[in-house]
Parts: C-alpha cells; structure tokens; sequence
C-alpha cells in the first residue's frame, strides 16, 4: 500500500463494503488494491489518501453567515447531544419526521453528502430547494435557499450546532445580509419560516425528549473544527 500512497496515511475499504454502500469508488478518488489474507486468499479493496482529502477539505472556500454579520439570527435550545441534533436537521428521514414537507429529497451527483448536495422540500406540487454551500460536519453548514416564487433571490443561511449544558444543544439558523432590493421579500419569508421552524422545533423537542428518557446517551463534547482541523502539526 506503501508504494501506491507514498507512506501516508488512508483508509480501507473491502469491495463487498463500497457494493453494499451503493458507491462508485473511483469517482470518490479511492485506488483499488489488493491483499492477501490466509483464511480468505486474495481480498479485492479500495483505498482513501487521507491526506489528499485533508488537503481538499482544509483548501476549499467557506461560506459561513457569522453571528456577528447575520441579518437575523433564531436560536433553538434542543434537549439532545450535538451528534444528534445534527442528524436530524441534515439526514433526510429523520429530518422529515419533524419538519412539515411532504416529502425531503435529497440530490447529490457524487453520492456523497456535502457540497453540492440538493434537498427538495416538497410541498405538493412545488419544492423549496436548499443547496449546500458549505460542509463542516458537526458543527455548521450553509445552504442557498431557493423558493417557488417567480423571481425569487436566494436566500443564503448557515446552520450552526452549538453545545449548551446538560448535553443539550443550540441551533442557530444566522441569515445572510440581503441586497437592499431583497429586504422585503427576505422579511416576509423570514417571518414565515421564523413561524413554521418555532413550530416545528417544538415538535423536534418533543420527540427528542422521548428518545433521551429511553435511551442512556453517554456522549462527550465534540471539538470544534479549529480543534479537528489542524493547521500546525500535532506535537
């Protein structure tokens, strides 16, 4: 592996896990390799430079609304882990069970997601679509809001996941500043959405608060992503 990857670090992945993962490996960048191990003979697997993806990820353009720039900003307390928290306000089946579409969709044309993923929130016959801007697992993303509405800007927002105490959470949903052409329109819709998400989240309280007093969580804090990507080597 030594001699494909120049010594450095990678992950490995068996054939049979990328199949069952649906995936199409060298679109992801994976190398295929081959081992032999003595009870099974020759093990067909694919292999993950980390470092290149450590390059990508630390070399691409964030797209974050700070607090301190936001247009608007909504704070949700949620009675639940950031680990959590995240996963239903980003996977679409768990998202979908509290917020009120029809339907989540979700669009990505490398399978993976991320940058570029796509979700249609359905609402009959029309669709609010979010794309991804920016991916910073698990602490925020940025999405480009686009409404059914003929002449619509973009709304941009980006979606922050912060520990509170207790191991519970705080969404903060932070609006970028619109062009002064766009304010009104960005008001009427920010209140409307201000409505539906104070709605919802209510709901998404009320079923996290069920899954915690079932469920023991024994979680630590994440660390933040100036902890998880390191711009000096570790010592």
């Amino acid at each position: 592996m030594s001699e494909k990857l120049g010594g450095r670090a990678y992950a490995l992945y068996s054939d049979k896990c990328i199949q069952a993962m649906g995936i199409d490996p060298v679109a992801q960048g994976l190398v295929q390799h081959q081992e032999t191990i003595d009870i099974f003979g020759d093990v067909k697997v694919w292999l993950r430079d980390l470092e290149a993806a450590w390059q990508q990820e630390n070399e691409r353009t964030r797209v974050e609304v700070k607090r301190a720039d936001a247009y608007v900003t909504w704070d949700f307390d949620i009675p639940a882990p950031r680990r959590v928290v995240w996963e239903y306000v980003t996977v679409p089946g768990p998202w979908q069970q509290w917020w009120p579409a029809d339907e989540i969709i979700e669009k990505s044309d490398n399978g993976r997601r991320g940058v570029g993923t796509k979700n249609h929130c359905m609402h009959g016959k029309d669709a609010i679509i979010e794309e991804v801007l920016d991916w910073r697992p698990f602490d925020y993303f940025t999405v480009g809001i686009s409404l059914p509405v003929p002449n619509a800007p973009k709304i941009v927002m980006t979606r922050a996941v912060k520990d509170a105490s207790d191991g519970a959470s705080v969404l903060e949903m932070r609006v970028a500043v619109p062009k002064p052409e766009h304010k009104d329109f960005v008001d009427q819709a920010g209140a409307k959405f201000a409505a539906n998400m104070t709605s919802a989240i209510e709901k998404l309280r009320q079923m996290l608060e069920g899954r915690q007093a079932s469920i023991a969580v024994i979680d630590e804090p994440l660390m933040s992503s100036e902890g998880r990507f390191l711009s000096e080597p570790v010592k």
